[in-house]
């Protein structure tokens, strides 16, 4: 049997990745099929079933590697941040700096919540997704603890709670940008702002 190299395999991974997210985007998430995902990318079954077992399988490693590649991202702005609030601004900025309507984007989002919404008759993928949103949520649990540790943030703010709203208010966003005539930056300017100003230390 030939060698096949791991940079080889990653290349079909990201071939099969690549095909099977334009297949969502086109579809549906729960429209799709594995035989969509074979006919677009022009491998055997065989040979996608050598690398996922399911179109649940592949999402996971697109969302996987989408999310790695955005915590690489906030932990090289992080370090150039000295303050709590800063790193919290970042965060919203890189939201902020989004187009709202770039199609791509816009792909993203409905398949993403599409697949929410299809874990949730699935408790192993829901588990999946949950050990995820806990991840986010301690990126800015732990933001706003050290705030609160520099004297930066009010005490008496449970750090938990405003660090599941931070996300909500992401997630309330992005849902609404699939309507073409929804404020998108002037509500999250507005919310980040509201944010910011009830974390704060008077």
């Amino acid at each position: 049997m030939p060698i096949v190299s791991e940079e080889y395999k990653e290349e079909k991974k990201e071939q099969i990745l690549d095909s099977a997210f334009e297949c969502f985007a086109k579809k549906g998430f729960q429209t799709a099929t594995m035989d969509d995902i074979v006919a677009h990318c022009g491998m055997s079954k065989g040979a996608i079933y050598n690398y996922f077992s399911s179109k649940e399988e592949i999402y996971l490693d697109l969302l996987t590697r989408a999310t790695d590649k955005n915590f690489v991202q906030y932990h090289k702005h992080f370090a150039k941040h000295r303050t709590a609030s800063s790193k919290i601004d970042y965060l919203f900025n890189a939201y902020l700096s989004a187009n709202p309507i770039d199609r791509n984007r816009l792909e993203y989002i409905v398949v993403f919540y599409e697949f929410n919404l299809h874990s949730t008759r699935d408790p192993d993928l829901l588990q999946q997704l949950h050990e995820r949103k806990r991840k986010l949520v301690t990126l800015v649990n732990d933001i706003i603890q050290e705030g609160q540790q520099q004297g930066e943030f009010k005490q008496d703010i449970p750090s938990q709670l405003y660090a599941e709203r931070f996300w909500t208010i992401i997630d309330g966003v992005n849902l609404h940008a699939v309507y073409d005539d929804f404020p998108y930056y002037d509500v999250l300017r507005e919310l980040k702002d509201m944010y910011l100003e009830e974390l704060k230390s008077e």
